[in-house]
């Protein structure tokens, strides 16, 4: 076992930020996380790259209690590296950047040498070897970061909102290069990100982080607040086409409501009272990792929706990218968290 956690709180001015009873995370798998900002998914980063200490709780690494003193966290830190969502580097060349980790590490000059070209290699990034790193566009510079961390061949690898604040080539190899770490170093990584259909395709677990709590597998569609009541008594969020999302009486206004059971179809027709409709255009099918089932990710209005589709559907290929469809639920699988 890589990592396991109890009863881990944080808490920053009376704030509790994170409350996570139980987590454990295995060596060499890829674990994604999701949740809204402020849900508490940065902090949790940190305290597993053993920057920041828990509150409360007991953290064990490799099977040993971690204690937070600085002598006894700098030798753990040499196993992981973050790299953030806005990630900072040196005022000076590329290579200059990406050798100082590797320096610290005391390895050998030519051995340093071969390790950032793999690196830059590994982010499509070669010919910006002598580049001044403070003159390159916001994607240049995620890539350089990862590249810098990935050169230290780490035990764990973790990715803050990787490709939030980047452009599709430079996400893209983002992506392809975070995976070549678990290929050839059998990496650990832990990625916090919105991007739930790249979670999907590559995580062994993904995971919700809401106010500070884990919850769920990651298959959930979770919707969050805040509610609205309308003149008709029902609770619901208007979203961005003006269609209603209709849910049971929340506990608050600002709850987040967890959706199971929804279906997709090509029609309109509701089954009976309690099934709620709403359209959407399927943006992508996916096929999920663990259990080899085909989703479709649907947006309505500005929601996505991840649906696991039937074997006819499958065979028929009714459901595609691009396709005008309707997504059905029943108020009976609204939970709240």
């Amino acid at each position: 076992m890589l990592f396991n956690v109890s009863n881990l709180t944080k808490i920053f001015s009376d704030r509790t930020v994170l409350d996570v009873p139980a987590l454990t995370l295995r060596k060499g798998e890829i674990y994604g996380l999701r949740g809204p900002n402020g849900a508490g998914k940065t902090t949790l980063l940190n305290i597993l790259a053993f920057l920041e200490a828990p509150t409360a709780g007991r953290v064990t690494y490799k099977s040993k209690p971690v204690r937070y003193s600085e002598t006894a966290l700098q030798p753990l830190r040499k196993d992981v590296v973050l790299v953030d969502q806005l990630p900072l580097l040196f005022t000076t060349t590329v290579f200059k950047n990406m050798e100082f980790g590797l320096k610290t590490r005391g390895i050998p000059k030519q051995e340093r040498k071969r390790r950032i070209l793999k690196g830059l290699d590994m982010v499509g990034m070669r010919d910006f070897v002598n580049a001044p790193a403070h003159l390159l566009s916001g994607g240049e510079t995620q890539r350089v970061a990862l590249a810098a961390r990935l050169v230290l061949k780490p035990e764990i690898l973790l990715l803050d909102e990787p490709t939030a604040n980047v452009d599709v080539a430079s996400a893209q190899q983002i992506k392809e290069a975070a995976l070549m770490a678990r290929r050839e170093w059998n990496t650990t990584l832990i990625i916090a990100s919105h991007d739930q259909d790249w979670l999907h395709d590559v995580c062994d677990q993904v995971m919700h982080l809401f106010k500070g709590r884990l919850f769920g597998t990651g298959k959930e569609n979770v919707i969050f607040g805040p509610w609205q009541k309308s003149e008709t008594g029902r609770w619901l969020k208007v979203i961005s086409d003006k269609q209603q999302l209709i849910v049971p009486a929340p506990p608050n206004q600002e709850a987040a409501a967890i959706i199971e059971g929804i279906a997709v179809s090509e029609t309109e027709s509701k089954a009976g009272d309690d099934d709620l409709v709403l359209r959407g255009i399927v943006s992508r099918l996916s096929l999920e990792k663990n259990t080899g089932q085909v989703v479709a990710t649907i947006i309505a209005g500005n929601l996505p929706f991840t649906v696991g589709l039937t074997p006819q559907q499958i065979k028929e290929r009714t459901i595609f990218p691009g396709k005008a469809t309707y997504i059905h639920y029943d108020l009976k699988f609204v939970k709240w968290i």
